[in-house]
């Protein structure tokens, strides 16, 4: 190990002793910007490259899983969840048809207005923090 480093060094005074023009700025600013994007992009291919893993892997689980459990309390669990929705649905239903168009106009207006200022405080929040 210690070899390899002083062989790079041997390099580098090597390299400085070549006569050469120093390079313009415009050049070691290029020559940054292009390294910092091979960087980047090194870095989003090891993310993305770790995320299809852990679905790759999470798929081979559940694949798993489906040949060990059995499908009936999926199947049963998953008419349960529909039921509710319809229940739910029904219950929406019912709510819009016996309450009068002018106080669902009052409400959405409100909670618009409520949305809006809530968006509005966090956002002077946000600016508060950044100065």
């Amino acid at each position: 190990m210690s070899r390899r480093l002083h062989e790079h060094d041997r390099l580098t005074d090597r390299l400085r002793m070549l006569p050469g023009p120093e390079p313009s700025a415009e050049f070691a600013s290029a020559v940054r910007r292009r390294y910092l994007e091979a960087i980047d992009a090194r870095a989003r291919r090891e993310v993305v490259t770790g995320l299809v893993a852990a679905f790759v892997g999470l798929a081979v689980i559940a694949s798993m899983a489906w040949t060990v459990i059995e499908p009936a309390p999926l199947v049963g669990w998953l008419a349960e969840a529909v039921a509710d929705l319809a229940r739910w649905t029904a219950g929406v239903g019912v709510v819009l048809a016996v309450v009068p168009p002018a106080v669902w106009a009052s409400v959405v207006l409100g909670s618009a207005g409520a949305a809006l200022a809530l968006a509005l405080v966090a956002r002077a929040g946000s600016a508060a923090l950044a100065k």
